[in-house]
């Protein structure tokens, strides 16, 4: 066995996969039938809409940075035309 071999991916047999799914499957919480009251519903629906913001505000920051990339790709095809 080589230095190298050590950081070498492991191939998982299809059983393992199997094995780990029903493992996170077990993890997951039960459903269960709850009464929803308005103020559980308020929560949840102020919940949801802060995520909303949320995927907002990276959506803005990556369409910035996209502006960015693109003036700097410019950039660099005007100066590789010119050279």
């Amino acid at each position: 066995m080589g230095f190298w071999d050590r950081f070498k991916k492991k191939p998982k047999d299809d059983a393992g996969e199997i094995s780990d799914l029903n493992m996170n499957m077990k993890n997951l919480p039960t459903i269960t039938a709850e009464v929803a009251g308005s103020e559980n519903v308020r929560a949840k629906m102020d919940l949801v809409l802060m995520q909303i913001e949320s995927l907002n505000i990276r959506l803005e920051t990556f369409n910035q940075r996209m502006e960015r990339l693109e003036r700097m790709v410019q950039e660099i095809w005007t100066i590789a035309k010119q050279g």
